[in-house]
């Protein structure tokens, strides 16, 4: 790359945002990747808003040419002005948001944590002021779930709310609408849900899912999109799950997520498809891609994580349901100012466990009881859990 002219005009690229959470960060939405700032660095790009030449902001040329280099900082050889908004935000942060729109659904899978589905929708009106404050409050990441999402009355208005959200968009689907709406869809990412190969994933899901799923994987890539994969282990899929590895792998997928059921919803029915923490564990292991609703800084899991459910309520995630922070009309921020988040050396058998730092204490939910170790997670790291002290 040459050298930039320092009298055009610098300014943060249109995927690119400053966010002051615990630190400042610079977040690309693009890559979905946070760069930590020091002070300097923060003041230096508050200046990035297209009104300044590159020698008016100052910024250390070596800086600067790596910025450019990457995509983060654009230059013009015209002023062109862009707002800055930069508040900061709730402590803990609240970083990524799942949305579920909407509880209606195109299938009935045996795991579900919902249960059946409902004609249960959140207004166009509450979803674009549920975006609005997440935004300010520092957010970073939206997922629109459901249900299925792409079955809500109104998802045209609510893809076009997402059109100039300077956040990372991503959309959760079984794919079985997806044909439809993928040519304009505002979003960054979607995540398939996997479950297996076509006999573990038509066990959850029901005949003829698996093939349309993949279909509509393949076309996620196709236009474009990064394609992130969702699967849920269980009793009918963990032979399976080498060939779905290969799989996975061969559709481009730049993220897989393998979870373990709980016992709950849908699945107290079946027990059957249940996993020991064992098998849960082997199966988990051949995941690859981020963690975002991990823990961190000594405190468990979800610390920057919350739910917004298709019926109001706000809950630290989608398994807290029936036990919700409030309502969304009461804002964002109110509901999550109650959430009071777990330290690890709160957790009984944790405390004391030399894994507890890697490990993060596991999922809240599957584990047996609110300060009890996970046993999924015990048996990852090769630990027995603990009694209570």
């Amino acid at each position: 790359m040459s050298a930039p002219n320092p009298d055009h005009y610098l300014r943060l690229a249109g995927h690119v945002c400053l966010r002051l959470l615990e630190e400042p960060f610079l977040y690309d939405r693009r890559s979905d990747e946070l760069y930590e700032l020091n002070e300097e660095g923060l003041e230096a790009l508050k200046k990035c808003r297209g009104h300044l030449t590159m020698e008016q902001v100052g910024l250390e040329p070596e800086f600067a040419q790596v910025c450019l280099e990457e995509g983060l900082l654009e230059l013009s050889p015209a002023p062109w002005p862009m707002p800055l908004t930069l508040g900061p935000g709730p402590s803990p942060s609240l970083r990524y948001l799942e949305l579920q729109i909407t509880w209606r659904c195109n299938l009935a899978c045996a795991h579900c944590y919902l249960g059946a589905a409902q004609k249960v929708d959140l207004s166009v009106k509450r979803v674009a002021a549920v975006l609005r404050e997440f935004e300010a409050m520092g957010g970073l990441r939206v997922m629109l779930s459901g249900g299925e999402p792409l079955m809500h009355p109104q998802w045209n208005e609510i893809n076009a709310l997402l059109a100039a959200l300077p956040l990372r968009r991503v959309l959760l689907s079984n794919g079985l609408l997806l044909e439809d709406a993928l040519d304009g869809l505002n979003c960054d990412e979607v995540q398939i849900s996997l479950d297996g190969l076509e006999t573990g994933h038509e066990r959850l899901r029901g005949k003829s899912s698996f093939a349309k799923a993949v279909a509509a994987a393949q076309a996620v890539k196709d236009s474009g999109r990064n394609l992130s994969i969702a699967t849920m282990a269980h009793a009918d899929n963990l032979g399976e799950m080498a060939g779905l590895e290969e799989l996975v792998r061969d559709l481009g997928a730049g993220e897989w997520g393998i979870d373990a059921p709980c016992l709950t919803g849908r699945l107290g029915e079946h027990p059957e498809l249940a996993v020991t923490p064992q098998q849960a564990a082997q199966a988990m292991a051949r995941a690859y891609g981020g963690a975002f609703h991990g823990g961190g800084g000594g405190m468990a899991c979800g610390l920057h994580l919350a739910t917004v459910a298709a019926d109001g309520k706000m809950a630290q995630c989608g398994f807290y349901l029936d036990q919700p922070l409030g309502r969304v009309e009461e804002g964002l921020w109110a509901c999550w100012a109650r959430r009071k988040a777990v330290k690890i050396d709160e957790l009984a058998g944790c405390r004391d466990c030399e894994a507890a730092d890697d490990c993060g204490g596991g999922c809240r939910f599957r584990a047996h009881g609110p300060l009890e170790p996970d046993p999924v997670m015990c048996a990852a790291y090769g630990m027995e859990p603990k009694e209570k002290a």
